[in-house]
């Protein structure tokens, strides 16, 4: 009389746990990389000789897409253009109408910039009083260093995330005709080490709500 069909008890290979075992971890290593694909981008380059106005791209949208905070720490604004007239092809105020709008759509805006000497004469360089006054009224918050410390920085970091920096300054020619490079960096801990390596110690700043973020 032949018995009933049964499964088959013997134990299962050694090589055929192995073989499921790294699958599974490759399958862990695979799915991780893309979620971490799908936070981080590579660094963009932006340069300026050959490739003008890619900075200026992409620091305009960076700022328009922030949802909560802008800080910028820049050691030259220069303005060849007046920031409320709207056929200006300046992009320096370009970049501050940038600034503003965030700010107006509730965003958090502070700016340090670079307050010093005239290394000819010694007296005190008035080189951002234009943009100092306007972002002001625009309802962006400015601070500026200490007279006898140079802030060198050029850096904008959004929503503690995307963080841009390199040599640009803010002026027609570093934007357009200089040699310049610059990355954007999508590096939540580069961000919290400038909110606290750069930011955080300029005097002032912890009054806008700047230190200890």
């Amino acid at each position: 009389m032949a018995l009933p069909l049964q499964p088959d008890l013997r134990p299962t290979p050694p090589w055929l746990g192995r073989l499921l075992a790294a699958l599974l971890l490759a399958l862990a290593v695979l799915a991780l990389g893309l979620v971490s694909g799908a936070r981080r981008r590579p660094a963009e380059v932006l340069l300026s000789d050959g490739h003008p106005y890619a900075y200026l791209r992409a620091v305009e949208r960076r700022i328009a897409l922030a949802r909560t905070r802008v800080w910028v720490a820049m050691y030259v604004i220069y303005l060849d253009g007046d920031p409320d007239a709207a056929a200006s092809d300046d992009p320096a105020a370009g970049l501050l109408r940038a600034l503003a709008a965030a700010a107006a759509r509730g965003v958090e805006v502070s700016i340090v910039l670079d307050y010093g000497r005239n290394r000819t004469t010694g007296e005190i360089e008035e080189k951002h009083a234009i943009a100092q006054t306007w972002l002001t009224a625009h309802g962006v918050r400015v601070v500026l260093d200490e007279l006898e410390r140079t802030t060198h920085v050029k850096a904008v970091v959004v929503d503690d995330r995307w963080v841009v920096m390199g040599s640009h300054n803010w002026t027609r020619s570093a934007i357009t005709s200089n040699r310049e490079v610059s990355l954007l960096l999508d590096d939540p801990q580069l961000a919290a080490t400038l909110a606290r390596e750069v930011f955080a110690r300029v005097p002032g700043w912890s009054a806008v709500g700047g230190a200890g973020r």
